[in-house]
Formats: C-alpha cells, sequence, structure tokens
C-alpha cells in the first residue's frame, strides 16, 4: 500500500509538471535550474540586470507581483493559421489553456509551491513574505527603506514555527517562478541578481528572526509593571529632554499638557503594537505620516525626539534588554514614519502648506498631462492616500483649494484626446459637493462654475452650452446623488439660481418629477371638486322630489372624501415616515458596521436604536424651534425660506386630514342611519334644519374649516409658475412683519380694553360698548381697522373716556401701522433681490423631495434617455466628451469671447507635461499672491536704499574729500540701484 501510495504521489507530480509545462513552455527546464541556485553576486550585477529590465520589459516586471497580463489566446491562434478553417475544438482547448495558465507572479508561486511539495503551512508565511516582495524588489538599491521592509517582515514572520520556516524552499519557488514566467528572457544573469536578492532578505530575516517574539515579552512586561504616577513622570519628562536636547521643537508642541501626554502615551503604545499587530500599526503609521505632511513637521526632529524617549526610558527601567527591544521597535516605528512624511512631501503639498498659489502651478506644471488630475487628488504612501484638494480644504488653504478646481475643471487638448478633471474629481470625493457645502460654501460656485461649457461662437442668436452634470444625478452606486440636496441645503438663491443648477433642476422637474407632482396634486383638485359637490352645492339643492336622489350623491361624495381622501394623505404621510425612519437607520447603521460586512450583532442594533431614539428627539426640537423663530440667523432664514413652501404642504395636507377624521366622527349621515328616512341628515341625534344640536354645529365648523385649507392645499401648484412661487414666498416671507404687528396691537388691546372697561361701568353705548373688557376691546379693535359706526362726539362728554381712546388710536393707528408699513417695505426689498433664487429653492426642495420616493424603473428610464455615454460636440465635427447634456443659450445670457478650452499642439503623448499657456498667466497676472510678490521687492528695494542713504550720512560725518569721493560713489550705486530697480518693477 505504501507503494502505491508514493507511485500515486509521483504520477500525480508528473501530471502537475506536465500541465506546467503546457502553460509556460520552459517549466522542466526551469525546475532543473532552480535546484542548484548560484552563491552571492554583486549587488551592483544586479543593479545591472534590473536597469535593463526596467528600459524593455516595464510592463512585464509590473505583472509579476499581483498585476494581470491579457491573454490573447485567440490572436496567437488566428496567426498560426487556423482563424478561418480552426475547428471549435481547438478553440476550446486555446480557451482552456488560457483560463487554466498562472496569471501573475503570485499564481505562479502558488503552483511551483505546490509541484515541490510545500505544505499548506508553510504557504502561510511564505504569502507574508510575497506581501512585501513588490516593495523589496522595487527598493532594492536603497538600503535603508529595504532594511526596513525586512524588519516589518521579520515580525511578522516570527509568530509562525521556526520549524514550518524554510527560507531555502521559498528562494526554490522563488526562481522557479520567475523563470516560468520570463521563459525567453531568463539568463544566468538574471539567476544571480535575483538569487543575490533572496540571499540579501534571507541574512536579515535570519539575524532578526529570533528578536520579536523576546523583544515583544519582556516590553509587555516592563510597561504593564509602570503604574500611572510612573507613566506620568515619564511623559513629563519626554518632553523636558526633548526640548532640552532639540529647543526647536517647542515651535512644534504648542498644544496643552493633556494632548502632549496623550501623543507620548501613544509612543509608548506603539512600541508595543509594532510587535502585536504589525500590519495594522504600519498602515496607522502611515496614515499619520500623510497627516504630518500637511502639519509642516520637520523631520530631522524624530530623531532627537527618539533618543530623548529612549534616555527617559533608561531612567525608569533598569533591564537593558526592555531598552533594547524599546529602542528597537521605536526607531522602526520613527523610520516608518519619517519614511511616510518624505514620500508624502510632494511639491503640491508643500504648495498646500505655504498657501501659494504661484507654488501650485510650478509644482504641476512639470506633471504628465495624464496624471496631472491624479497629482492633485491623490497622494499614496503605502496602503494610505491623502487627497491634496481634501487637505487644503481642511488646513484652511482656500487659495490653493480653489487653485486646484479651477485646474481640474479646466478642459484641455491635444491633438489626440481632450483632458476634462470632473470624472476624477468624483472618483476620489464622491461627497466633494458635500464636503465643500460643510467646510467652504464659497468654493462650491467655482465647482459648479467648471462644470459647463460655452461656445464663443454664436449661430442665429444662440449659443452652444454643455453641461457635465453626470455626477450631480446619478451616485457611485447608481442611484440618485444628493448634490442637489446639498445644494439646496445652502439655502443660497445666488447658487440655485446658477446655470448649471437650474439646468440640473429643470431636467429632474421635466423627466422625472413633473408627471409624478401633477398626478398627486390633481387628486388634491378633484378631492376639492368632490367636498364642494357634497358639502355646499347637493344640501341647498331644494328638489323635494329628488330629495333622497340628492342625498345618497351627497353620501357618496362624502365617503370619497372619507375613504379616498382622508386614507391618500394617510398613506403619504406614513409613507414619509417610513421613508425617513428607513434612511436614518441606514445612515446609523453603516456608521456602527465598521467592517463593512453588512451585519451588526445585538449590542450594536441596541446602539443602532439608541441613536435612532436620540436622531428622533433632536428632529422634534428642531421642529419646536423652527416654530418658535428664536432669532435665526441670516443663513438659517434663507434656509427656512426656500422649504417654507413644502413644510407649508405638508402641514396643511397634514391638518386636512386630521379635519377629515373629525368629521367622520361628527358625520351626520351616519349618526342618522337608523332613521327611517335614511340616508339623511336631520335626525333627532342631530336636530332639526332650522334647529341644529351641538352634533351638528360642531360638524359645520370642522366642514367649513376643512373648505379653507381644501383651498390653501391647492397654493403647492404655484411651482409650475416661478414668477407665482416668488410671488408667494414674498407673501409668506412679510407675514412675520404682520405677525409681530399683531403682537403688539393684542397688547394694546388687552392693556387699553382691561383700564377703560373699569372707567365705563355705565358709559354710554353710542360710542362703543366699554362695560367690559372683552366688549372693549373689541371696540378698540374696530375703531383701529376701521370698522367703527360711531363718533367721537358721542363719547367726548366723558372726557377721560375720550383721552383714553385718542391715546389708543394715536399710539396703533399713526405709530403701529406706519412701523408696519416700514417694515414690510423693508422684508419686501430683502427678499425681493433674490425672490426668483428663492422660487428655485423651493422648486429644488420640492425636486430632492419627490425623488425620495421615485420608483427605480422611472429612474432607470430616465438615466437611459439622457445617454451620458454619449460624447458632445465642442463645434460641428468635433466630438469632445461624454458625460454632459448639450443644450443651447441666448447669445447675451453669458458672454462668451474667448475658447474656454485650452489647446495645445505638439507632442501628444500622455507623458509629457502641457506647455506653458502665455494667455493663461497673462489673464491670471493680477493675482493676489503676483500683487504680494511686487509689492515685496518694492519694499526690499525701499528697504536697500534706505540703509545707503544711512550710509551716506554716516560716512559725511568724517568731512574731507575722502567723504565727498564717498558720496559721490555711493550716489552713484544708488543711482545704479534705483534704475536696477526700476527695470526690475517693470
Amino acid at each position: 500500500q505504501q507503494q502505491q501510495q508514493e507511485q500515486q504521489k509521483e504520477e500525480e507530480e508528473e501530471a502537475l509538471q506536465r500541465a506546467d509545462t503546457d502553460a509556460s513552455g520552459e517549466m522542466g527546464g526551469s525546475a532543473k535550474g532552480g535546484a542548484s541556485p548560484r552563491s552571492q553576486s554583486s549587488p551592483r550585477a544586479f543593479d545591472v540586470v534590473m536597469k535593463e529590465e526596467t528600459k524593455g520589459k516595464r510592463s512585464r516586471l509590473r505583472s509579476l507581483f499581483g498585476g494581470r497580463q491579457k491573454q490573447a489566446t485567440h490572436t496567437e491562434v488566428q496567426k498560426d493559421g487556423t482563424s478561418g478553417s480552426a475547428s471549435g475544438e481547438a478553440k476550446v482547448q486555446a480557451q482552456t489553456v488560457t483560463n487554466t495558465m498562472p496569471q501573475s507572479f503570485q499564481e505562479m508561486f502558488t503552483i511551483n509551491a505546490a509541484v515541490m511539495g510545500v505544505r499548506k503551512g508553510a504557504l502561510e508565511w511564505m504569502q507574508q513574505v510575497l506581501d512585501h516582495f513588490d516593495n523589496l524588489v522595487l527598493n532594492a538599491s536603497d538600503y535603508g527603506r529595504f532594511k526596513e521592509e525586512c524588519d516589518v517582515m521579520t515580525i511578522r514572520i516570527s509568530k509562525f514555527p521556526e520549524s514550518a520556516i524554510n527560507l531555502k524552499q521559498f528562494k526554490g519557488c522563488l526562481l522557479a517562478a520567475l523563470r516560468s514566467l520570463l521563459p525567453k528572457d531568463w539568463s544566468s544573469a538574471h539567476e544571480d541578481a535575483w538569487t543575490w536578492l533572496w540571499d540579501s532578505v534571507a541574512h536579515v530575516l535570519q539575524e532578526n528572526m529570533s528578536k520579536p517574539p523576546a523583544y515583544e515579552q519582556a516590553l509587555e512586561a516592563a510597561l504593564e509593571a509602570l503604574d500611572e504616577k510612573t507613566k506620568y513622570e515619564v511623559r513629563k519628562d519626554i518632553y523636558l529632554r526633548f526640548f532640552e536636547v532639540a529647543p526647536s521643537g517647542q515651535d512644534y508642541f504648542k498644544q496643552s499638557n493633556t494632548r502632549l501626554h496623550f501623543i507620548a502615551e501613544r509612543v509608548l503604545e506603539m512600541t508595543l503594537e509594532i510587535y502585536q499587530r504589525p500590519r495594522r500599526l504600519v498602515s496607522e503609521i502611515s496614515a499619520l505620516g500623510l497627516r504630518h505632511v500637511g502639519f509642516g513637521i520637520p523631520t530631522n526632529l524624530f530623531t532627537p525626539f527618539v533618543g530623548a524617549v529612549v534616555e527617559v526610558l533608561q531612567k525608569y527601567v533598569a533591564d537593558d534588554a526592555v531598552v533594547e527591544s524599546f529602542e528597537w521597535s521605536l526607531r522602526l516605528v520613527a523610520k516608518i514614519l519619517v519614511r511616510t512624511i518624505h514620500e508624502g512631501s510632494t511639491v503640491v503639498m508643500k504648495a498646500i502648506n505655504a498657501n501659494s498659489v504661484k507654488a501650485l502651478k510650478q509644482a504641476i506644471g512639470s506633471a504628465p498631462r495624464r496624471t496631472r488630475a491624479i497629482s492633485l487628488l491623490d497622494v499614496q504612501v503605502g496602503d494610505q492616500h491623502i487627497s491634496p484638494l481634501a487637505w487644503a480644504i481642511e488646513s484652511g488653504s482656500l487659495k490653493v483649494a480653489e487653485a486646484i478646481l479651477r485646474d481640474l475643471l479646466t478642459i484641455r487638448a491635444d491633438r489626440a484626446r481632450y483632458y476634462y478633471g470632473v470624472d476624477e474629481i468624483w472618483q476620489r470625493h464622491p461627497d466633494i459637493i458635500k464636503k465643500l457645502q460643510d467646510e467652504a460654501p464659497m468654493l462650491l460656485r467655482s465647482l459648479i462654475e467648471g462644470l459647463v461649457w460655452r461656445s464663443h461662437r454664436t449661430k442665429d442668436g444662440m449659443r452652444r452650452v454643455n453641461y457635465y452634470i453626470k455626477h450631480m444625478l446619478i451616485a457611485k452606486d447608481g442611484t440618485f446623488a444628493d448634490a442637489l440636496e446639498c445644494i439646496s441645503g445652502t439655502g443660497d438663491p445666488l447658487l440655485v439660481s446658477h446655470a448649471t443648477v437650474a439646468f440640473v433642476a429643470d431636467c429632474l422637474w421635466s423627466g422625472v418629477v413633473v408627471r409624478s407632482f401633477i398626478s398627486s396634486r390633481m387628486w388634491n383638485v378633484f378631492s376639492l371638486m368632490i367636498f364642494i359637490f357634497s358639502q355646499e352645492i347637493l344640501p341647498s339643492w331644494n328638489y323635494p322630489e329628488e330629495k333622497m336622489a340628492i342625498n345618497y350623491l351627497m353620501l357618496c361624495g362624502r365617503l370619497f372624501n372619507y375613504i379616498i381622501g382622508m386614507g391618500r394623505l394617510a398613506m403619504f404621510h406614513l409613507s414619509r415616515i417610513w421613508v425617513w425612519c428607513r434612511n436614518t437607520m441606514r445612515k446609523i447603521i453603516k456608521e456602527i458596521d465598521t467592517d463593512g460586512n453588512g451585519e451588526i450583532d445585538y449590542e450594536e442594533m441596541m446602539e443602532a436604536l439608541q441613536k435612532f431614539r436620540d436622531t428622533v428627539k433632536e428632529e422634534i426640537k428642531k421642529a419646536i424651534r423652527a416654530l418658535r423663530e428664536d432669532g435665526p440667523s441670516v443663513e438659517e432664514a434663507k434656509k427656512a425660506i426656500a422649504n417654507r413652501e413644502k413644510n407649508m404642504y405638508n402641514l396643511i395636507s397634514f391638518s386636512l386630514m386630521v379635519l377629515l377624521g373629525m368629521m367622520l366622527s361628527h358625520e351626520p349621515i351616519f349618526w342618522c342611519s337608523g332613521d327611517e328616512n335614511w340616508p339623511t341628515e336631520f335626525c333627532e341625534a342631530t336636530g332639526g334644519q332650522g334647529d341644529p344640536l351641538p352634533l351638528k354645529y360642531r360638524y359645520s365648523i370642522f366642514a367649513m374649516t376643512a373648505m379653507a385649507v381644501h383651498w390653501l392645499i391647492l397654493i403647492d401648484l404655484a411651482v409650475f409658475s416661478t414668477e407665482i412661487s416668488a410671488f408667494l414666498l414674498v407673501c409668506g416671507h412679510v407675514m412675520g412683519e404682520v405677525k409681530q404687528f399683531l403682537s403688539a396691537l393684542s397688547f394694546l388691546l388687552l392693556t387699553f380694553g382691561s383700564s377703560i372697561s373699569i372707567l365705563c361701568r355705565n358709559c354710554p353705548t353710542g360710542g362703543g360698548y366699554f362695560d367690559d373688557m372683552f366688549n372693549a376691546a373689541i371696540s378698540l379693535f374696530a375703531i383701529t381697522v376701521g370698522l367703527y359706526q360711531g363718533d367721537f362726539r358721542d363719547i367726548q362728554e366723558n372726557g377721560l373716556l375720550l383721552f383714553s381712546v385718542s391715546s389708543f388710536v394715536t399710539i396703533s393707528v399713526i405709530l403701529l401701522l406706519n412701523l408696519l408699513v416700514a417694515q414690510l417695505n423693508r422684508s419686501y426689498e430683502y427678499i425681493y433681490k433674490d425672490m426668483l433664487g428663492f422660487a428655485r429653492l423651493n422648486r429644488a426642495s420640492l425636486i430632492v423631495d419627490a425623488m425620495e420616493s421615485c420608483p427605480k424603473k422611472r429612474w432607470t428610464t430616465f438615466v437611459k434617455n439622457i445617454d451620458f455615454d454619449q460624447r458632445l460636440e465642442f463645434d460641428e465635427g468635433d466630438l469632445g466628451l461624454s458625460g454632459g447634456v448639450a443644450s443651447v443659450e441666448p447669445a447675451g445670457a453669458h458672454i462668451q469671447t474667448r475658447e474656454s478650452i485650452r489647446r495645445f499642439g505638439g507632442s501628444t503623448s500622455g507623458d509629457m507635461p502641457w506647455p506653458e499657456d502665455k494667455d493663461e498667466a497673462q489673464n491670471e497676472g493680477g493675482d493676489e499672491d503676483d500683487e504680494t510678490e511686487r509689492l515685496d521687492r518694492i519694499e526690499a528695494l525701499v528697504n536697500k536704499i534706505a540703509r545707503k542713504v544711512n550710509r551716506i550720512n554716516a560716512q559725511g560725518g568724517h568731512g574731507g574729500s575722502h567723504g565727498g569721493r564717498a558720496g559721490d560713489t555711493t550716489s552713484a550705486d544708488i543711482s545704479n540701484s534705483k534704475s536696477g530697480g526700476d527695470s526690475q518693477m517693470s
């Protein structure tokens, strides 16, 4: 049985070798060569070979470490002459070979490891090496970076048992995989170079393999032995010693003591975490280093800081092994951090730190045109990324951020292609509009202006316009983007009136929203007609012979209002509540689900429910504050104006639903259901037609109020006309002033009414009823609004009464009414200048509200009809960029006299930078940076002249011809300096 198993194993190995030979063509020979690798070769030979490969086979070498090489199996078959007559079986075989052939270095390494009998457990530590192998190869000539990668890899491999680690076995698999992937190019020089590389790695691994476990154990025990008081002293002494060694470090550690202690504590924790979780900590250090790039901290301070920390620890820990482990891990952390800062300190990041637009333009002037946008949006170190644009916004370098946006949104072109950074912006920052809304609202206009192209040519009084609004409409997952919601949330009427935003809103309005909006509002019109017919018209018909038919019609109409009308409103509000709860809960769960697997446990669910309850409470408080209107700021006032009509519709529709419910509970026809003349409104429960009972009276009040609310709900139809909507917004805005007037008038009515009623217990009623407080207030109100029918002569007999009424009229009519007119005038002026903008804000908020419940099929059809994949023309026959919508506008709407596309001749290679645009530099010559630079030069010139004048005066005090000669010479120098300065200034 043992012989049979060995024979079966040999047959399987031979089968794998044959398959591998079919895939690579050279598997057998390369396996033989891998059994006897050469001894160490010189680093110079390795560098020569790597340089040769980089020149001729750069793309192929990239694919060796995880990259995918495209297979051209069908093309190769066609070259063999079988394209026209090859049988189906041959094509299937060729496709099978392509699918089974290893596509990358790791796949080929895995196959060779299986052929060589590597166990599954050994593959785990080999995978750790493969994770670092790309960086090892790319940094083979940089010993410091090479040693850093080997040290981190040593910590990761040390987690495995020593018996499972066989470095020679990895070397054999490595060389065999490389020979198999490069059968035609492999040579003895390659063999020497790659052997030298792995022997160098193995030497570092063997030297340090046993250290990390011992270091971790000793350091963990030492840190746990320190009590809180000792740790506090350690943290304090770290900064004292560091400031002694490097006094300039005080300029960068300016935070509070609590923050400094937190940083020192985190440093101590990192020295242990690098042993425990090396991969995770390296990623965190890279992220920290990229943040330090923005802080602009000099890297030469890290060495004295590390030395100070080690010296302080030696004072409190006597064990040399602990100090050695602490120093080794701390220096490794520092090296990773410094390297990250150096790699992330691009010229673009330095320009952002200086907030210099001129430095930014110089930095990106030499960038290849195909990667120019990426250099402004992404800086990568390891697995960490930082966006220069985002950092400029967060750090407050808004001038540079605006310059970055303008550069990205400038269309440049050569003869071969167009370059436009709008896709790169949204790929890197899908929430760019939300980010700008929260952190830099003043940059929103720059972003939106860059999304439109206008031709400088006109035809028949019209101008061609392309709006590149794909990302403002469609999110990354294909759903409706939140761009319009964020823009309308700013409450800025000028921003919403921008042509690009208005075009987006009009597209959504005409393509998606208007049909559902009309259908929902037509239900309101139809419900109003039925309500009028059943509540006012039919009850007023006096046809005794048709009384029964009229009553049945009334019953049907009222049932329609109760079942269809009230039910539809109830479903509308319940659906809104459900959509809000669902979206809010999704956001909360997304925040809690940090691992991103879409699953949460019981504790996370309880946390999500608690956050949901807190959110509901906050929304209720926000609604109460909005009703109180406790001194809103200008921005909040603008947002309130924008959302007033939408909120008013929701409030009116909810009120109508409640009123219909109250009418249903008091419906006379239902209360008279036991009457023999049913259906009828009059019975013992409701009373007769001339003598209604309280039930019928309350019903009439509810019906009257519901009729008025039915008409008010139709105000929402004004959204079809921007002018009417703007007028209604003005009316709604000035109602606040009327409310203040009525509040002041009510106070006066109560004051004078209560006072006069005490005086006039038995006053004559010809001049008004002032016997009690209520009647006195009504009489005074009638005098104010001009409904008073009496004359002052009716009350002149009572001089005190006449004086009181005259005082009230003076305050209320002369003062309050004129003050109301002045306030209305001022309020109207405030909103009139942005009246159309507020109307567009209102429409935008309605669109966003409607899109939350938009059916998926309708949205898909809308996106398909726009066809964002179609390239738009810049001119006749000039196919430009995709992702937009073409339109036209009147030639005088936006004057465009120059071509907005920067066109360049010469080479069309994407690796070449753009030539300097002299016209652009000339147009932007008035930037603030240039003005500051010119002023600095003038100031330096004036200071230089002043110093020379002072020197002349000092020398002239000695007298004699020598002083004169010196003065003459200096005057000549001054003249020369002036002439040079004049030329410099010119």
